[in-house]
């Protein structure tokens, strides 16, 4: 995954790189994709957080996207 280099809210450079989590991992499920189990259609979420205004980016794993959606 790409990571954030710079802030779309304020153009800070002072990004972290982390994960969001609830009782789980989140995931990204694209409509259209075959559910062969839902293992195989997750998609990892990754985001980044601006330390000077706060914003959260999340950023998807596209390729992966791209792969699901071509064999639905």
């Amino acid at each position: 995954m790409n990571k954030v280099e710079t802030c779309p809210n304020c153009n800070s450079a002072n990004m972290t790189a982390g994960s969001l989590s609830s009782t789980g991992n989140i995931y990204f499920r694209p409509e259209g994709a075959k559910f062969l189990n839902l293992h195989t259609t997750n998609v990892d979420v990754a985001a980044s957080l601006c330390m000077d205004c706060g914003q959260v980016v999340l950023m998807a794993d596209t390729a992966k996207v791209k792969a699901l959606q071509s064999s639905a």
